[in-house]
């Protein structure tokens, strides 16, 4: 889990703008919009065409003909979009298709003549390092391997506690390997490649993060094949052992086998063996401790570049649910209200907890919209599945039972198992109490900033007195009390109703 860094500033007067970058690919061109405060961004448009810009590349040395008049249709399109949405910066960047082919230059200045649009051609050895600066952006602690897999080239980058070090750009895309018909020569190939990257061996025993579409369809695979519950592609963990064994399996088979296989799109067909036997002599190679699938990449690293040292340590978690809370929050109270008030309930709380905590207390009232006889499901699912950087499945689902108990005051539902399960008994407790913290406040605050901080919790070895301010005593009635009431059992203890001293 990422260290906290809790941030007291309220979630009040956000600025929120859009951002988009536009990510011109050997495979595909894709636009994604981003809105939110700088540090805890949330893409609210993604849209990619594959337009294969890079098909034959090595063979022709020039961009697909087919695939400069799809990309400039496609162009055309997002620009257009970003234009409607208000868009207030647009990042163009293009990659190893572009960049090597002997016409890229000629492709930019028609793209810049004909639609107005600059796009940026990225060397080497700048996607390498927005590469890893998007594991950073979801991971900001990183510490291993960061493994970008796209059409034309394999991304090489060692990350150093959240420091970018070495990097290497390898011609190991899927669309560069496509004229190998000997699967043996082929791998000795991609082992010649990788051995480039002389300090590969130095760093084992490490976490490798994967990063690129035919990894991710890779997880969903994995996903599918093991029956795991969160289909969440970022931040999820595989074992080294069982993945390599996956990769192995996945790069024999024909587009027609895989037809059958779940969790493969039609449109991964072709790529998808060529990038399982890609991870499959990287995993030899590299031998990691752990592989973790990450969902950020080179669009977020050049979102987390241009931020300056005060925003990066930032916590994007914290970010982005402050910017959710902005938009989905009935009344303007305050998540850090109910966090301060609720905290002598965990006097041996971890930072990691804390900052789950504070998490919890920001999505506390999203599920309010929902009709009352599912706001519990609804809050919970919006936030076990919410497009938030830098929280793992864990931290997702203690954040959303906890949110489920402030809406249903206690985990009786079959379909929360998997959940349950994944967090062990001792956990479950904390967030129970997390929840039944929050809706104690919310049932007598009404959602409404102010009256909270005019009480307190005070802990005794028998009781949990809610001690109430004279301003703010009429909001205490009996159904105030049967949420204190559970709140106290969860400690063992007596709920009492007092005044403030």
């Amino acid at each position: 889990m990422v260290s906290a860094t809790l941030d007291p500033r309220t979630e009040l007067n956000i600025e929120h703008d859009m951002v988009g970058v536009i990510d011109v690919g050997s495979n595909s061109v894709r636009l994604v919009v981003f809105e939110g405060r700088p540090r805890g961004r949330l893409p609210i448009f993604n849209e990619k065409v594959l337009c294969g810009l890079g098909r034959r590349l090595d063979q022709t040395g020039r961009l697909d003909r087919p695939g400069v008049e799809r990309a400039r249709q496609t162009l055309r399109r997002f620009i257009g979009l970003a234009d409607r949405m208000r868009v207030t910066r647009l990042e163009a960047v293009a990659t190893a298709a572009v960049r090597e082919a002997a016409d890229g230059a000629a492709f930019v200045e028609t793209v810049h003549r004909e639609l107005g649009l600059a796009i940026r051609v990225l060397s080497g050895a700048e996607e390498a390092r927005y590469a890893g600066c998007g594991v950073l952006y979801g991971f900001p602690d990183a510490d291993g391997l960061v493994a970008d897999l796209g059409g034309g080239s394999l991304e090489l980058v060692v990350l150093d506690r959240g420091a970018v070090r070495e990097t290497a750009t390898l011609p190991l895309g899927p669309l560069r390997l496509n004229g190998y018909t000997d699967r043996r020569q082929l791998a000795r190939h991609i082992d010649a490649e990788l051995g480039k990257a002389g300090w590969l061996a130095e760093r084992q025993d490490r976490s490798l993060y994967l990063v690129g579409g035919a990894w991710r369809t890779l997880a969903r695979v994995h996903m599918a094949h093991t029956g795991y519950f969160l289909h969440i592609i970022d931040n999820y963990q595989v074992d080294p052992a069982g993945l390599r064994e996956l990769s192995r399996l996945l790069s024999r088979q024909s587009a027609e086998s895989l037809e059958h296989i779940a969790g493969v799109s039609s449109r991964r067909m072709d790529t998808l063996p060529l990038g399982a036997l890609v991870l499959r002599r990287l995993l030899k190679a590299a031998r990691p401790a752990r592989a973790i699938f990450s969902a950020h990449g080179l669009r977020e690293g050049l979102l987390y570049a241009a931020l300056g040292e005060a925003e990066r340590r930032r916590d994007p978690l914290i970010e982005a649910c402050a910017a959710m809370a902005v938009q989905e929050n009935r009344f303007a109270i305050v998540g850090t209200e109910m966090f301060d008030w609720m905290t002598p309930l965990f006097p041996s709380e971890s930072p990691a907890w804390a900052r789950l905590r504070l998490a919890s207390c920001m999505l506390s009232d999203v599920g309010w919209r929902v009709h009352p006889d599912h706001r519990d499901r609804q809050a919970y699912r919006r936030v076990l599945r919410a497009p938030m950087p830098g929280i793992d499945h864990y931290g997702r689902a203690a954040i959303a039972l906890s949110v489920f108990v402030r809406y249903n005051g206690r985990i009786t539902v079959e379909d929360l198992a998997p959940a349950v399960r994944l967090l062990g008994e001792a956990d479950v407790a904390t967030v129970e109490r997390i929840g039944l913290a929050l809706r104690l406040a919310h049932t007598f605050s009404g959602g409404t900033p102010g009256a909270i901080p005019a009480t307190r919790l005070d802990v005794g070895r028998r009781k949990l007195t809610f001690q109430v301010d004279q301003g703010v005593r009429d909001l205490a009635g009996e159904i105030v009390q049967r949420r204190l009431d559970a709140l106290a059992r969860s400690l063992n203890k007596r709920g009492v109703i007092a005044g403030l001293a």
